[in-house]
């Protein structure tokens, strides 16, 4: 026998997807009969790049090949492959030069387990950024924070929900409110000041938009909405927040932010 390696690749994907779509054999074999589904496959094993091969099944049962996300709301859950390096795949250890996994239905809802369950934690862990200078950590944590606030907000969005966003910092605001009251209003941290005064203007806007898309769509439908109608609907914004694993009520936290930046403008 000579060298040359058994080429298990088509094998490796095939069975992935397969056993985590519950699919039968056929199903693959069909979709690599089509030449554009069969080049997309081969053009992701065969070269550096693209990195990435997702694979779906459409609303007609058929799997799809992309080497990007779909655009389509997904049915059912897709998988993906992403190459650890910009290499082709290897022959005889497919499994060994990509990460493989599932797509939920729901891909927002994905990526909002991806921010709160790894890239959050990774980033808040101090150990993980002893050696960055403090303006840089506090930039590099603002920007996460953003991130998980925009997730929520579009998430809520799909959902048909509006999500307020909470200020950087929002989980030591109680401690930061105990320690002004201690002081008298002596000692008082300004970058969360600056937070809340930020995340305050962002509700306004959001909460006032909602409102007046709201009144509008109740105009134009011919409902005649009574007055409590509008005052209603703050409260079902508020409520909505999207971060109640920290355990903040809104009444509660908004209380603390009020004492925050009370002690503040009196300092």
């Amino acid at each position: 026998m000579d060298g040359t390696q058994v080429d298990r690749r088509m094998e490796f994907l095939g069975t992935f997807v397969q056993k985590t779509l519950k699919l039968k054999p056929e199903k693959w074999s069909r979709m690599m009969t089509t030449e554009e589904n069969k080049g997309v496959v081969m053009k992701f094993l065969e070269r550096p790049s693209p990195m990435l091969l997702v694979i779906v099944l459409t609303h007609t049962a058929q799997l799809v090949a992309s080497n990007g996300f779909p655009l389509i709301q997904l049915k059912t859950k897709g998988v993906y492959f992403v190459k650890k390096q910009a290499v082709p795949v290897a022959k005889a250890t497919p499994s060994e030069s990509v990460i493989s996994g599932d797509l939920s239905a729901k891909i927002i809802d994905q990526l909002a387990s991806l921010v709160d369950e790894i890239l959050v934690p990774l980033i808040s862990n101090s150990s993980n950024c002893t050696q960055w200078p403090l303006v840089v950590s506090k930039d590099v944590h603002k920007h996460m924070h953003s991130l998980k606030s925009t997730v929520y907000q579009v998430k809520g969005q799909v959902n048909g929900h509006t999500v307020l966003p909470m200020p950087v910092g929002v989980e030591k605001v109680f401690e930061v409110e105990k320690l002004l009251d201690k002081s008298n209003g002596e000692i008082c941290d300004l970058y969360l000041k600056s937070a809340i005064e930020g995340v305050v203007i962002k509700w306004s806007t959001q909460i006032s938009d909602v409102l007046a898309n709201d009144s509008s769509e109740k105009n134009s439908s011919n409902v005649n909405p009574i007055p409590s109608a509008g005052s209603d609907q703050p409260g079902e914004i508020i409520s909505k927040t999207g971060y109640g694993k920290q355990g903040c009520s809104i009444g509660g936290l908004g209380k603390s932010m009020h004492q925050i930046n009370f002690f503040c403008l009196q300092g």
